[in-house]
This record gives structure tokens, C-alpha cells and sequence, in this order.
């Protein structure tokens, strides 16, 4: 058994230090929109900053409701998609898949998104010396307006991914 442990020990600490171990995307922010009388806090910004170009990226994106109802609808890329769009090497990527759901079901409770998507190309910031991109997505929800139970429409909130491969 001690020896199993130490075994263990050594392979992790060898990863680390080899850069073998895997960074996650990290939660760096979440917001917060009225509608109606409906508040809908959800996960809104994301980083990681030791992504590989083509590495899928899984992103889970929680809500939740204060009042009313807000059901899954949808999960798109927005405006552009992925940015920056630098001429010489503009940030590219796939649309986002998504690989499950589940919806709040009533007041104070929350749903979750899973989607993956990868960067094929990101811009290269010759000042900070590392690849960056940025992914913009729009979460689709039914929302409760009025507090009924009933959802009455449907509203976008934005998430949104940065990137980065220092090399």
C-alpha cells in the first residue's frame, strides 16, 4: 500500500512539474438580470490560462432563479463569435455542442448547461508574448415575467471565455 502511495506521489509531482497536469477553465465571474420580477443569476465569465489550441473545452454554465421559473431554451455563439479578428491570425473556432441540460423547476432553484467547443487558431499579443482568444456565447432561457410559474419569454444572457497558451 505505501508503496502504491509513493508510486502515486512520484507520477503526480512528475506531471506537475513537467506540465503534464491539466488546467480547467476557472469561474471568474457571475451576473445578475431582472426580468420581470424574475432575478436570473447566472455564470458569466470564464478563463484559462494554459489552453492548447484545439483542446476541447468543456464549459458548464449554472442559473438560477429567485422567483418564477427560467428553463433551458438554447446556447449559441454571439455576435461574432470569437474574438480578436485580427487580420494576420484571427481567433477561430468551432460552434459550441451542447452535451446536456437540466432546468430549475421552480422558485430559488437552478439549472446547468454543459456545451464543448474548441479554439483552431488563436491571435498571437506580441507584447505579452502568448496566444490569446476569446469565445462569446449567448444562453437562451424561457424566463417567468411575472412570477406565475408560467414562462411568457425568451431572454439571452451573455457568457463569455478567454484563453490563453503561453507557449
Amino acid at each position: 500500500m505505501k508503496k502504491i502511495t509513493l508510486l502515486a506521489l512520484i507520477g503526480l509531482l512528475s506531471a506537475f512539474l513537467t506540465g503534464a497536469a491539466y488546467a480547467a477553465l476557472v469561474l471568474v465571474e457571475e451576473s445578475t438580470s431582472a426580468i420581470g420580477h424574475t432575478t436570473v443569476t447566472w455564470d458569466s465569465s470564464f478563463e484559462d490560462l494554459d489552453y492548447k489550441v484545439g483542446d476541447t473545452v468543456t464549459l458548464n454554465v449554472n442559473w438560477c432563479v429567485d422567483a418564477g421559473v427560467a428553463t433551458f431554451n438554447g446556447f449559441e455563439l454571439r455576435g461574432r463569435g470569437y474574438t480578436p479578428p485580427s487580420r494576420n491570425d484571427p481567433v477561430k473556432g468551432t460552434p459550441p455542442t451542447i452535451m446536456s441540460y437540466s432546468n430549475s423547476s421552480g422558485a430559488g432553484t437552478c439549472g446547468i448547461v454543459t456545451v464543448t467547443f474548441k479554439f483552431t487558431n488563436l491571435h498571437y499579443d506580441a507584447y505579452r508574448g502568448v496566444e490569446i482568444g476569446n469565445a462569446h456565447f449567448r444562453l437562451k432561457l424561457n424566463v417567468d415575467e411575472d412570477g406565475n410559474g408560467t414562462t411568457e419569454k425568451v431572454a439571452s444572457f451573455g457568457v463569455n471565455v478567454h484563453v490563453e497558451d503561453p507557449q
